[in-house]
């Protein structure tokens, strides 16, 4: 009566703990930001009848023109970092922007801290990491303009090419609150017991992509080597910093419309990727440019002046421009969780396989794997080249200005908006997820004590025990540590809550298997394993995509050819100042039912797209730039 009692609150206390991160929001697999390049504001304000798309030009001569040649050095920020910090870490983040880590054997543990066990910590570590992302840019965009009248009126071309440096600094700051001493009993890691000199020091370590390694231990019944495998993918760095050509931008123009007061036009852009390509090694990785797509689409720009005076000093005008362009397929690499875990790419995963080579059974059942002495975050295994494409990204700007003799003010609104990627399998890679392979370890115990040919309790035997349940923040084998003594923790190591539990026995000396390696049969509760293991499948996988949304407004100061410095028809300078404050808008709601994955196999990869959940995340920044122009009328 008492043991069902038992069992009964377990079950409570892990059903409680499963409730309460079973609402936890969706994180992005990468950090996606607009182009450094995609940005009309600092190509068209201050431009429109000045310098581009002139109404009073002649048809002359072949080989005439006008145009202009501007160079803009800009400089932008990003700010509210708790924005960025939620994007990548979800609920797990306190309200101070901070990740608690704490091991198992911590009394009273936060349930929002994250497991120190899956970080090669000892289990009574403690610390706190607080993160305040930061993304900063320098960038001198180049554009240069070109009127071609002399063959049609109204066509003109355009290129774009920002030069530009980025960086990008997570500011992951650890405080230790307690270094830890425990080491791990026998059969937690490895076979024997594990020192706290083989373990990590300190989170970041782990973060960074530091391990164990492979750790050695002679057993009674043989030799054991057990890996415990580093962090490969979505790892953490200080700073990350790219310099670049973001993208070369071409624009292709007609504007059908053309008078001194108006004006109504159309154009064909496209852009070369000349930017960095994500490939996932580190979870903040800086982005140059768009990501590796190449783009096509088009835009439309139109002006009206609605007042001037009548010395024609003083003229207010509205100007509208949209472009909207297709992100064409590119290789890109991204590391994902585990649906409904959130940062479970931090996680283990424990290697099983299907060759029984010690004898175990549950309750007189084989089961179908075993434990094969190999540890290894879930990111390594979750991370994936895909085909990513997006549908269409839209920049859209409306702005009134003000001119006055020979300078100009603008003033106006931005909307930048970038709809759900799309994923698709490639097929150099379709069979890169190992099936039936690798399952959750949480906090189970992996090795069981049986009685050895010698008759000593000392033979350790690889379970099949796993932890489908499990989280980033708990396994559910220590579903409470309001108190942690010896009984607590000997009931938590028998496996009670471990997938499909069953008792484990040996079966070449029939025997049942132990917590421990030693010590008598009534302190030594016999081990329970998994009858059957539960594995992660390529279908537990949540492949997060990405769209965004921003809002900017803008100022511009411009002034051209100041003091009348050349005469008409040469060619004169011109020069601008401006600032701009973007706010993004951030949501992590599913907005589809998108959750079955189609199979791809090497025979057959016409039916090869990914759907996943959709997230909503993008930068809020703010800019300050100069622009220097020469223009020829």
């Amino acid at each position: 009566m008492q043991e069902n009692r038992t069992k009964y609150l377990s079950l409570c206390a892990l059903l409680s703990i499963v409730t309460l991160h079973a609402e936890e929001r969706v994180v992005t697999p990468k950090f996606t930001i607009r182009s450094q390049g995609f940005n009309s504001v600092r190509r068209l304000p201050g431009e429109t009848g000045r310098n581009i798309f002139l109404y009073d030009v002649d048809r002359c001569e072949c080989g005439d023109f006008y145009g202009k040649f501007s160079l803009t050095p800009e400089y932008t920020r990003s700010f509210r970092p708790h924005e960025i910090a939620r994007c990548l870490f979800g609920d797990a983040l306190g309200n101070d922007d901070v990740l608690k880590i704490e091991g198992s054997r911590v009394a009273g543990r936060d349930p929002n801290a994250l497991l120190a066990d899956y970080f090669y910590l000892p289990t009574d570590f403690e610390s706190s990491v607080c993160i305040t992302p930061r993304i900063q840019n320098f960038l001198v965009d180049m554009n240069y303009y070109v009127g071609a009248d002399w063959l049609w009126r109204g066509l003109y071309m355009m290129v774009q090419a920002p030069l530009t440096w980025t960086k990008w600094a997570l500011n992951a700051r650890e405080n230790i609150i307690n270094e830890g001493m425990n080491g791990y009993d026998a059969g937690y890691f490895t076979p024997g017991a594990l020192s706290r000199g083989a373990l990590l020091d300190n989170f970041k370590e782990y973060a960074a992509g530091d391990a164990p390694g492979v750790i050695s231990q002679v057993m009674p019944n043989g030799e054991f080597n057990v890996e415990l495998r580093p962090l490969q993918f979505a790892k953490w760095r200080k700073t990350e910093t790219r310099t670049t050509v973001s993208e070369l931008r071409y624009y292709l123009g007609w504007n059908f419309l053309l008078c001194e007061d108006y004006h109504l036009g159309v154009n064909l852009q496209a852009s070369a990727p000349t930017g960095n390509r994500p490939e996932a090694e580190y979870l903040f990785e800086a982005q140059n440019g768009n990501g590796k797509h190449g783009e096509f689409g088009f835009g439309v720009n139109g002006h009206y002046t609605f007042c001037r005076s009548e010395d024609e000093e003083v003229a207010w005008t509205f100007e509208a421009n949209i472009d909207v362009s297709h992100l064409f397929k590119a290789r890109q690499r991204r590391t994902f969780d585990l649906k409904d875990k959130p940062l479970s790419r931090y996680m283990l995963a424990e290697k099983m396989g299907s060759e029984i080579l010690f004898g175990l059974e549950g309750n007189d059942v084989t089961p179908s794997a075993q434990f094969k002495n190999v540890f290894t975050p879930v990111a390594n295994i979750t991370t994936f080249d895909l085909d990513v494409s997006v549908g269409a990204q839209v920049d859209f700007l409306a702005w009134i200005y003000r001119d006055c003799g020979n300078s100009r003010w603008d003033f106006g609104y931005n909307l930048w908006t970038r709809s759900c990627e799309k994923f698709e399998r490639r097929c150099d890679s379709c069979n890169g997820f190992e099936s039936n392979t690798w399952a959750l370890k949480g906090d189970a115990q992996m090795y069981g004590f049986g009685t050895g040919f010698n008759g000593v309790l000392q033979a350790a035997v690889p379970l099949s025990a796993t932890e489908n349940a499990a989280t980033i923040h708990s396994g559910t084998n220590f579903v409470s540590t309001s108190q942690v003594n010896a009984t607590s923790i000997n009931a938590a190591k028998a496996n009670p809550n471990i997938d499909n539990p069953q008792l484990a026995t040996q079966d070449f000396i029939p025997a049942a298997l132990r917590v421990n390696p030693t010590g008598a049969a009534a302190t030594n509760p016999q081990i329970n394993t998994s009858i059957q293991p539960i594995f992660i499948q390529e279908t537990d996988i949540d492949f997060v995509r990405i769209k965004g949304l921003t809002q900017k407004l803008f100022t511009q100061w411009s002034i051209y050819n100041p003091c009348d410095w050349v005469e008409e028809g040469e060619w004169y300078p011109y020069f601008a100042i401006g600032a701009e404050v973007e706010w993004a808008q951030h949501h992590n709601n599913c907005n589809n039912e998108c959750d079955d994955n189609d199979d791809c196999s090497s025979d057959d990869c016409d039916n090869n797209t990914i759907d996943g959940t959709c997230v909503r995340c993008a930068l809020s920044q703010w800019g300050i730039w100069a622009k220097f122009g020469l223009a020829y009328h």
